[in-house]
């Protein structure tokens, strides 16, 4: 009879063999071993070498011999061991594994990376698709990957590892069977498009403030002048509104480009003082009557929505996208509810303000990035930010001013801008106008700004777009908001006004 019993040949014999954790726990012959500390996946059985080597372990606690490679099957008088009695009660109640196979995941995108057998475990270093789908699993649940570029480094190992933590999983940042069934099941379990999506009509849901959560408008004090947009009382409620709706434009992904924004927080603006007023405000000057579009990812209408329908080429920068249609046929660049109005651009909405500021060459930063090229002491919410970056006299860019940030002295200390832009998905040549708006990918993005004690720019990011960060990097910074870009440049500031 031998007097050990190595570990090797105890994990030999458990192989293609599993234990069931509540039965074994219920054996009086196994009483004090803790059985469930080897399931290391949590999946109620003992099953492989990893889960036999940690049980291993736990039996090898009552071991004296003091090698961790093996334990004594008898003790000096000549008697079984407890270990041994341990052991051998393991090996008899192992049973062969005819477990059925793991079902393939439900995501699209994780059952067509890991269709084919042996393709887990996947671990820090591996490339390609499976770490694509992992990361796209883990960003869309909020978990913080960085970018989704197929490359299982840190960031993923670290991103799995929190994944594994919240689904009460080993910690390993290995992902193996029941970490990628976890993740599926998450995936298949929370609703991943906004509420506006949800609701099925999208404009509807937005224009319903009162259900959104914005607070009532206070009546008009002063009644002694029309109540228009050039009422004080109006304009101020205007800058407040804005604020507000801008987070619930966030939470529900809002995207078009920068004319577009400022127009639909504008006629919300209309819609809640009739709502809440009963007054309807006039539509400024020059715009056109026309009809609110709203496209999502199941309704695009025309946007540009997957790279499969391009015919020209793709604009460089968008792997990450391409990586992700690839593998989920229903991915869009339509990330949660576009908003369109016919007719208008930037230099037509531009003649719709009444300039507040006007542009001053006297103000012009010489090229110095830190110094604003508009006073930002006098900017208050609700500011419409135009500006001609060309210097060819034509507005081609706006912005809305969300929040401003004072100190106890009055003095400004940060800005939240909000704005919007497309990108032309053929190429990336400014110079060739889009064909349809199926070559148009739109996006809004929030550019925080702070300001030293000089006025002067301090720092600035992109704190929110609605094409999140692992999908594209954000674009907008106070160089291209708050300053003009070219000699002839002008930026100004007004507010919405009275045709």
């Amino acid at each position: 009879m031998p007097s050990s019993l190595k570990r090797s040949e105890f994990t030999q014999a458990l192989q293609d063999r599993k234990i069931d954790v509540e039965q074994a726990k219920a054996d009086p012959k196994l009483a004090g071993l803790d059985v469930a500390k080897a399931d290391l996946n949590h999946d109620g059985k003992i099953a492989g070498g990893e889960e036999a080597t940690a049980l291993f372990r736990e039996v090898d606690r009552y071991d004296r011999n003091g090698d961790a490679g093996s334990i004594a099957l008898t003790s000096a008088t000549g008697e079984q061991t407890k270990a041994a009695v341990l052991a051998t009660a393991l090996t008899s109640r192992a049973v062969f594994d005819v477990t059925e196979p793991n079902p393939p995941p439900r995501d699209a995108a994780l059952k067509a990376a890991f269709s084919s057998a042996g393709s887990l475990p996947l671990a820090r270093g591996t490339t390609g698709d499976r770490a694509v789908a992992v990361q796209y699993g883990l960003a869309r649940l909020g978990f913080a990957i960085g970018s989704v570029d197929g490359q299982f480094g840190p960031g993923t190992e670290r991103a799995v590892k929190a994944f594994q933590a919240s689904a009460s999983l080993p910690q390993t940042g290995v992902v193996d069977h029941a970490t990628l069934g976890a993740l599926d099941a998450k995936l298949a379990s929370t609703e991943l498009r906004t509420p506006a999506e949800v609701s099925g009509d999208p404009l509807a849901y937005l224009s319903n403030h009162a259900a959104l959560g914005l607070a009532k408008l206070s009546p008009i004090v002063d009644r002694s002048r029309p109540v228009d947009w050039a009422h004080p009382e109006v304009q101020k409620a205007y800058g407040a509104f804005v604020d507000a709706y801008w987070q619930q434009l966030k939470t529900n992904r809002v995207e078009c480009d920068c004319k577009t924004l400022s127009l639909f927080m504008m006629d919300q603006f209309r819609i809640k003082v009739k709502t809440d007023l009963g007054v309807q405000l006039p539509r400024p000057a020059g715009l056109p009557a026309s009809t609110w579009v709203a496209s999502t990812a199941a309704k695009p209408n025309g946007f540009f929505s997957r790279f499969d329908q391009l015919t020209n080429g793709v604009r460089p920068g968008y792997g990450n996208a391409q990586a992700i249609q690839r593998l989920d046929p229903k991915a869009s660049m339509l990330a949660g509810t576009n908003v369109r109005y016919a007719g208008v651009d930037a230099n037509m909405a531009s003649r719709a303000v009444k300039v507040t500021i006007p542009w001053s060459a006297a103000r012009d930063n010489g090229g110095d990035q830190q110094v604003p090229e508009i006073p930002v002491q006098q900017l208050n919410p609700g500011d419409v930010i135009f500006i001609d970056h060309t210097g060819d006299g034509r507005v081609d860019h706006m912005a809305n001013v969300v929040k401003v940030n004072k100190d106890a002295a009055g003095k400004v200390t940060s800005l939240v801008l909000a704005t919007g832009s497309f990108d032309d998905m053929k190429d990336a040549d400014g110079a060739t106008a889009p064909n349809s708006l199926a070559e148009v990918n739109n996006y809004a993005e929030e550019v925080t700004v702070t300001l030293d004690a000089a006025g002067k720019v301090a720092s600035s990011q992109v704190t929110w777009s609605s094409e999140p960060a692992w999908l594209a990097a954000g674009r907008y910074s106070a160089r291209t908001l708050l300053m003009e870009m070219k000699p002839g440049g002008k930026i100004s500031v007004g507010r919405w006004a009275q045709p």
